[in-house]
């Protein structure tokens, strides 16, 4: 009986070892991981300092490395209004009449990147299939919502833009429709 006790405890150690701890989550599971990944993701494009990165390897670190690069020239365009942030975590023209082939290009390449690194945080946390990817896309947005200066456009799940002020809540529904669709994506792939 000792021993299985014993064993246990050293499972659940070593469980515990895997998890992080934060001020606002003390133990994390894959949900959290990438709240907390999107957080401190997010935080060092707007020049703040962030603890270091939960998950890593070569399929987050390029393509972030790369929204890094361009990131001066969309804020640019986020600053002045011509761009937009999304409900889904990406960016998009808000502004049809100031769209060019290389807005478009530039817009393209970091939603690539976005759904690229998407993919690689719902891998991260456990979800192989691509069945998390929108509840990361919804965690990522929130995060990039949240901590965007106020001024900047922000597009809701109806399709809706408006400028950000503060204080400042996420979409609420954003996480519903990503539950939403983490459920139909669930039916399907057990189907």
């Amino acid at each position: 009986m000792k021993t299985g006790r014993g064993a246990w405890l050293v499972v659940l150690s070593l469980a515990l070892a895997a998890c992080e701890s934060t001020p606002t989550h003390v133990l994390t599971y894959s949900a959290q991981g990438v709240v907390i990944q999107a957080e401190r993701l997010v935080a060092p494009f707007f020049d703040r300092a962030a603890n270091p990165l939960p998950y890593g390897g070569s399929d987050i670190d390029r393509p972030l490395r790369r929204m890094h690069e361009r990131f001066a020239q969309l804020k640019a365009q986020l600053d002045g209004g011509t761009l937009g942030l999304t409900d889904e975590g990406e960016v998009a023209i808000r502004d049809a009449a100031a769209a060019t082939s290389e807005l478009e290009l530039l817009v393209c390449r970091e939603n690539h990147d976005r759904a690229i690194l998407y993919q690689a945080m719902s891998t991260a946390v456990g979800y192989a299939e691509g069945i998390y990817v929108p509840q990361v896309e919804a965690d990522f947005a929130a995060e990039w919502q949240k901590q965007a200066p106020a001024g900047w456009w922000l597009r809701d799940d109806q399709g809706r833009w408006w400028q950000k002020s503060y204080p400042f809540q996420p979409f609420e529904r954003t996480r519903a429709l990503a539950d939403a669709k983490l459920r139909v994506l669930s039916f399907c792939s057990a189907a």
